[in-house]
C-alpha cells in the first residue's frame, strides 16, 4: 500500500494491479511493475475521472464493468484488496466484481449477506476453518462496496484496526522466503537432473555453435534439450544496462518461439552453452535527423540497409 500511495502522490494511477504485477527484488522488497495502463490521477480531461475500460477482469472494480467513469485511485485500491484476499486464501473472492456476480453481491451488500460470503469461503478452506478475523472481514467488506464513495481511502486503510495489528518481523519474512526459494531451486535442480538421466543413451543430433566465451559447444538440434539443463541466474537490476521486460510466460517457450522466428527469417543465431541466451546479428533503421531544409534518414556509411547491431536475449 505504501508503494501504491507513492504512485498516487506522484500523480499516477496504475489501473492493472494483480499478483502478476507485484514483484519481489532480491531482498524481498515489494515492487509494483507494468505501468502500461497507467494514467494521470486528475484524468485525461482534468476532471479526476477516467473512462477507458481496461485491466484484468477478476481485478476490475464494478464501475469499470458497468462502463461508468471512475476514480483511478479507487479502482487501484479495489484491485489491491482483491490481491490481499488472494494472498490470504490462495484463491480469488469471486469470479469478477460485476454486480451480477453472486459472490460479489453478497460481500458488497454487507451484513447477513456478507456472512454467507465468509461462510462459503470458510468451508472451502482446509478443514473448513474460518481464518478471517473480524477486523479483516470489516476492512475487506469496506473495500468491496459497490459505491466507490463508500470505500476506504488509503489513509483510512492504514489507520484501520486490522492494519494496526501484530505483524511478522521483516527478518522472519526474509528467512521464510529464503527457505521457500531454496525449496523451489532444489526442486528445479532435481527436475533438470531427472531429465538428464531420462535422456541418457539417446544420441542427439549435433550442431556446432559458439559458446559464451567464444568456445564451441555441442548443442542438440532442439535448443530446449540444452536449455533445460541450464541454471537461470537470479535477476538483479544492477546486473547490466540493457532493455528489460517481464513476462509471466514460460521462459523456454519464449526462447523457442524466438528461435523459430529467426529460423523462418533465415537469420543466423547461436545458442549459449552457459546461459539461457540467444545471440544474433540484425540491422536497425537509423534514427532520423533534421537539417535546415528537410528531414532525412542518414544510412550507415558501410551499408544501405541499416545499422548493424548484435542482439543478445537472455533469461534471468
Amino acid at each position: 500500500m505504501s508503494g501504491l500511495k507513492y504512485c498516487h502522490d506522484q500523480g499516477l494511477v496504475h489501473r492493472d494491479l494483480k499478483p502478476e504485477n507485484i514483484m519481489l527484488d532480491k531482498n524481498y522488497n515489494v515492487k509494483i511493475a507494468d505501468f502500461g495502463f497507467a494514467a494521470p490521477v486528475e484524468g485525461r480531461d482534468g476532471s479526476g475521472m477516467l473512462e477507458t475500460q481496461l485491466g484484468t477482469i477478476s481485478y476490475m472494480a464494478p464501475e469499470i464493468h458497468q462502463g461508468q467513469k471512475y476514480d483511478g485511485k479507487q479502482v487501484d485500491i479495489f484491485a489491491a484488496a482483491i490481491i490481499l484476499f488472494v494472498i490470504m486464501t490462495q484463491r480469488p473472492p469471486f469470479a469478477s466484481a460485476h454486480p451480477d456476480d453472486v459472490h460479489y453481491q453478497l460481500v458488497s451488500a454487507g451484513g447477513d449477506n456478507a456472512s454467507m460470503f465468509w461462510q462459503a469461503h470458510a468451508e472451502a478452506n482446509e478443514e473448513g476453518q474460518d481464518i478471517y478475523s473480524a477486523e479483516f472481514k470489516d476492512m475487506f467488506e469496506s473495500l468491496m462496496a459497490l459505491n466507490p464513495s463508500n470505500r476506504l481511502s488509503i489513509d483510512e486503510i492504514f489507520s484501520h484496526p486490522w492494519m494496526q495489528g501484530d505483524v511478522t518481523s521483516f527478518e522472519d519474512i526474509v528467512n521464510d522466503f529464503n527457505e521457500r526459494k531454496r525449496i523451489v531451486d532444489d526442486n528445479a535442480h532435481n527436475e533438470r537432473e531427472q531429465k538428464r538421466k531420462d535422456r541418457k543413451g539417446v544420441a542427439p543430433k549435433v550442431r556446432r555453435a559458439a559458446g559464451q566465451e567464444g568456445d564451441e559447444v555441442d548443442e542438440t538440434a532442439d535448443p530446449r534439450t540444452l536449455w533445460e539443463e541450464l541454471e537461470i541466474p537470479e535477476y538483479d537490476t544492477d546486473m547490466q544496462k540493457a532493455t528489460k521486460f517481464f513476462t509471466t510466460g514460460a521462459p523456454l517457450d519464449y526462447m523457442l518461439a524466438l528461435t523459430n522466428v529467426l529460423e523462418a527469417e533465415k537469420t543466423e543465431f547461436t545458442v549459449s552453452g552457459t546461459y539461457l541466451q540467444v545471440k544474433y546479428n540484425t540491422k536497425l533503421d537509423p534514427v532520423p535527423t533534421e537539417d535546415d531544409d528537410e528531414e532525412e534518414v542518414k544510412k550507415d556509411e558501410t551499408t544501405d540497409e541499416g545499422v548493424p547491431v548484435v542482439c543478445k536475449i537472455r533469461v534471468f
